[in-house]
Order: structure tokens, then C-alpha cells, then sequence
């Protein structure tokens, strides 16, 4: 009976002690906290070196003695793109000026007829992880009439387009701001900015690129050489009534009359009447004269007896439809000034128009405000 109960004792005491040894291991296993496992210590991770900015030592730099002065290293959190190509086309450069035509999606033909041309292309990048980037790019012409020339029909074309949008920038001469793009022109140098992001939801990126844009037009465009100003039949042109960005500049022949020379063109908008103004402004009346003449000889033309300033009514035929536009010119010394009424489509009227009268006094009031010899 001894035997039994010693026998049954050391199988109790046995199976507690095997209870004890499994009750620590399962105790080394867990937190003093509600039996809860304690996390296993992490893995500690070799340091990652920091990305090397992107603009370190102020960025690049242009690798283009002749036009270092044009572009700043850096503009807020842009710098100039060190590993980006710097490149020159057309005269002064390596490259055919074609080839520039087609990177900056340029009318190559346009730009041959106004060589000779040196076009200067320089890459801006953002100093962050997923950076915007800017494409500078100067056109320089051969003088300042065929640069705002140059300028004036893009801005004129999208303005009457109503896309892209534009809105004036005060940098250089006559700049103007885009949504992605910026135009500036001072003396015979346009400059054109272009942002892109392609992380950035469409949405965005118009509010990203407009302070860049707006930085860089106007530190590049206070480079650029020469004097910021317009040609003087652009500075007359009337600024009451006139539509925003509708200067159009012809540095050969204005409005598409042959052989009268150079002038400006505008849009005006009065009540429910919408009409142009030309302008064109010589050296002398001598050379004013030669203008108003040459436009005489056109077919249709004539001059209007007892109207003021040598009034005289010059017809513009639309060769694809026949519709014909009437401009009222006149003379005041060396400006040849001309207005005309837009009309619907017609033939050629017999007898006045009716709009002929109101062009005339508007004509008559341009030139009244005019000096007969501007100074240039």
C-alpha cells in the first residue's frame, strides 16, 4: 500500500514539474503585459545616403562663353540642368538651324526666311526628388522688327484662337504668359519658356509652372541684349478698345499689302462694332507719301474727295471667297494710318458702304493725335 501511494506521489511530482518547465518556456515567450508576445527586436538597417541635390554649387553652368550673360545658374528652386545638352543652331552655333526648327516644333521654312538666326537652347531643373524642368530657348534675329514679328503672329493666332490662353508678362519689351509656356522679346531676341512635369496630375501642373516661368522670363529677359522696346508703329497704336494680345507686327509688307513696308495691325472692339487699325510710321513724309501711293495703285482703289489726311479707299480682296474688306487710309507727315470695319462676307458694294464714313472719322480722330514725325 506504501508502495502504491510513494509509486502515485512521484507521478505527481513528475508531471508538475514538466508543467513548470513548459509554463517558463511559454512565460520566456511573452511580456509581463496580459500575456502578450514581445516583438521580436527589428533587423537594424545599413544607412541609405541622402540624394545629392540636384543643384548642388548653384547647379550648372552655361558652357557657352558667347551667351553666359543670358542665363542665370539658378532662379528660386531651379537651376541650370548639368547633365542636360547645351546647344546652338544656326548661325554662331554647329547646328543647322532646321534641326531647331523641329526641336522646338518651329516652321522651319519660317526660319530660314528669317536667317540669318542663331537659336540658343539651355535646360532649367528642379531641385527635388520628381523635378519640374524648364526649356530655354532664345531665337536671335537679325533686327528687332522680325523678332517682334516673329512673336506678335503666335500671340495674335492663339488670341484670336482663344487656345492657348495668354495673359500679359511685364519682362523684356512684350512678354506674355501661358499656362505651361511664356514668350518674352527684347530688341531682336525672343525668348520662349516651356515647364514640364509628367508627375503631376494635369490639374496641377498650371499652378506649378506659372512662378517658374514667371522668375525666368524676367531674369533672362533683363539679360538679353539690347534696348527693351517696341517698333514705333506698335507704341502709337491706339490702346483704348483694342483687344488684349492682337499686335500684329509685319516687319515686310502690313496687313499683306505688297510693298508698303513694315507696320503694325491691331483688333478694336466698340459697342457692337469690331474693326482694325494699321499703322505704319517712315522717316520722313517723303517715304509717307510713297506708302499711300503704293496703296492707291491697288485694284478697287481710290482717293475720296473731300475727306481729310488724302483719304483714300483701299480694297482687300479674299482671293477664296471674292468677299471684299474696305480700309480707310490717310497721311499726317510719316504716318500712314488705316482703318476698316469687319463685315460679313460680301461682293464689292456699289456705291458707300455704310461703315465707309465711320472709318473715315475714325481715321481722321488716329491721326489728329498723331505727331506728323515721330521721334524713332
Amino acid at each position: 500500500m506504501k508502495r502504491l501511494r510513494s509509486s502515485r506521489s512521484g507521478a505527481r511530482r513528475q508531471v508538475l514539474v514538466e508543467a513548470l518547465v513548459v509554463g517558463g518556456l511559454m512565460l520566456a515567450g511573452c511580456s509581463r503585459r496580459g500575456g502578450q508576445r514581445a516583438p521580436a527586436p527589428r533587423p537594424t538597417a545599413s544607412a541609405v545616403p541622402a540624394p545629392r541635390s540636384l543643384c548642388a554649387d548653384g547647379g550648372g553652368s552655361v558652357s557657352l562663353p558667347a551667351f553666359e550673360g543670358w542665363f542665370p545658374r539658378s532662379v528660386g528652386a531651379y537651376c541650370i540642368d548639368e547633365n542636360a545638352d547645351q546647344r546652338v543652331f544656326g548661325l554662331g552655333g554647329t547646328l543647322p538651324v532646321t534641326d531647331a526648327a523641329e526641336v522646338l516644333a518651329l516652321d522651319g521654312d519660317e526660319l530660314a526666311r528669317s536667317a540669318p538666326v542663331t537659336v540658343v537652347v539651355i535646360a532649367y531643373v528642379e531641385d527635388k526628388v520628381e523635378p519640374g524642368r524648364v526649356t530655354a530657348s532664345v531665337v536671335d534675329f537679325a533686327n528687332p522688327d522680325v523678332a517682334y514679328a516673329f512673336l506678335t503672329r503666335r500671340i495674335a493666332d492663339a488670341a484670336e484662337l482663344g487656345r492657348p490662353a495668354f495673359e500679359a508678362l511685364d519682362a523684356g519689351a512684350a512678354g506674355v504668359l501661358g499656362e505651361t509656356t511664356a514668350f518674352v522679346v527684347r530688341a531682336q531676341a525672343v525668348l520662349r519658356l516651356d515647364f514640364a512635369n509628367r508627375r503631376l496630375p494635369p490639374a496641377r501642373v498650371a499652378a506649378a509652372a506659372r512662378p517658374v516661368l514667371v522668375s525666368l522670363a524676367k531674369d533672362i529677359g533683363a539679360r538679353l541684349p539690347g534696348v527693351a522696346k517696341l517698333p514705333i508703329a506698335a507704341e502709337l497704336l491706339p490702346a483704348a478698345d483694342r483687344v488684349p494680345l492682337s499686335v500684329r507686327y509685319y516687319a515686310a509688307d502690313l496687313a499683306g499689302f505688297q510693298g508698303i513696308g513694315p507696320g503694325a495691325l491691331a483688333t478694336y472692339v466698340e459697342g457692337s462694332h469690331r474693326y482694325r487699325v494699321a499703322l505704319a510710321v517712315r522717316h520722313d513724309a517723303d517715304a509717307g507719301k510713297d506708302v499711300l501711293s503704293t496703296l492707291r495703285k491697288r485694284e478697287g482703289s481710290r482717293v475720296l474727295k473731300r475727306e481729310p489726311y488724302d483719304a483714300s479707299r483701299v480694297a482687300e480682296t479674299d482671293d477664296a471667297t471674292g468677299a471684299v474688306r474696305e480700309w480707310i487710309f490717310g497721311r499726317k507727315g510719316a504716318v500712314v494710318a488705316g482703318v476698316a470695319f469687319d463685315v460679313p462676307p460680301r461682293a464689292a458694294p456699289k456705291g458707300a458702304p455704310p461703315e465707309r464714313q465711320a472709318a473715315v472719322l475714325k481715321m481722321k480722330r488716329l491721326l489728329d493725335r498723331l505727331p506728323a514725325a515721330p521721334a524713332w
